[in-house]
């Protein structure tokens, strides 16, 4: 039995041994193609285009001869991330009605449009995953029954070509272009989080509702002052990845918020759909790429603690 148990925790530590050396190959590479592009963001064009200087330092003379100093790539990249498109589009059930909403806007409002769209947009996305799971798992009936049937549905179907007919539907409601829209459009909960808050607060001691009726408080005050803030651990964690996922969504914004971009389309249209962009060269496209990537980078160093926490739950001593 001895010789059994050595050589499955041998197994074991090979297991652990194999998956943490890739896992540090992985951040290896990741940190150094970071590395990289912040090298070359800071090269004048000239130096990676005729003297091939890619994995060198920025050489310092090449800007000097053109009287710019090593930040000349971003300060291009912030004077000319900006968007100036035509844009019309048809909505309403039965009066339709023609909207002229052409798309513009620079590097500022862009920004403010992201921090809009990505802040408030994943909110909406956790609270209400969040408050369907409290509510599935604090009332078993039937219709909580129902619910939590149609999410595993949902996620288990592979749902695929809903997006025109989602797209017809807001501009029929006159939704389509707003952030109102945009954010009922993300106020669902048939996802996987609701399965993480579900799994939560069906885990927790009913000593803690029971507790509370018995000193009079109401079922919102149990639910908002009670098992909502011990869940903020699991809601902030959540919130933070939904958060970093839309910052870098651009495909939502063109096709659902096309008269606000948010910096990911702007910096998106400009660096690969313009092709009379002055972004076409290597060192102007990476740097607007730095700009777009160091608040994300920022965010995480600052919660890395929260991105990377265990999920625990609470409980009461019975």
């Amino acid at each position: 039995m001895r010789k059994v148990k050595i050589r499955k925790h041998h197994k074991m530590n090979v297991f652990f041994a194999v998956v943490l050396a890739v896992l540090i190959l992985y951040t290896t590479l990741m940190f150094g193609l970071f590395l990289l592009g912040l090298n070359i963001s800071l090269k004048h064009p000239l130096d990676v285009e005729i003297y091939s200087n890619i994995f060198g330092l920025p050489n310092m003379e090449i800007w000097k001869l053109y009287n710019a100093n090593i930040f000349g790539n971003y300060i291009f990249a912030f004077r000319n991330i900006k968007l100036d498109k035509a844009n019309s589009y048809i909505v309403g059930l039965f009066n339709k009605e023609l909207v002229q909403a052409p798309i513009k806007g620079d590097i500022i409002s862009c920004t403010i449009y992201t921090l809009i769209y990505a802040g408030i947009g994943a909110l909406c996305s956790t609270f209400m995953p969040m408050f369907m799971g409290y509510l599935c798992s604090m009332y078993s009936n039937k219709v909580s029954n129902f619910l939590y049937a149609v999410v595993l549905f949902v996620i288990a179907t592979p749902i695929i070509g809903a997006t025109p007919a989602t797209v017809n539907l807001m501009r029929s409601l006159r939704l389509y272009d707003t952030f109102i829209g945009e954010f009922i459009r993300r106020s669902t909960f048939t996802n996987m989080y609701f399965l993480i808050f579900f799994a939560y607060f069906k885990g927790l001691s009913s000593g803690f509702s029971e507790a509370a009726e018995i000193d009079g408080a109401s079922q919102l005050s149990i639910m908002f002052r009670i098992y909502i803030p011990l869940a903020a651990n699991i809601f902030f964690t959540v919130y933070l990845m939904l958060f970093v996922n839309y910052w870098n969504d651009f495909t939502t914004p063109m096709m659902f918020l096309p008269s606000k971009p948010t910096l990911s389309y702007a910096i998106y249209f400009t660096t690969t759909l313009d092709s009379g962009s002055s972004f076409n060269r290597d060192t102007r496209r990476m740097a607007a790429l730095m700009v777009f990537a160091v608040p994300i980078i920022v965010i995480f160093t600052i919660f890395n603690k929260r991105l990377m926490t265990n999920l625990t739950m609470g409980g009461v001593k019975e």
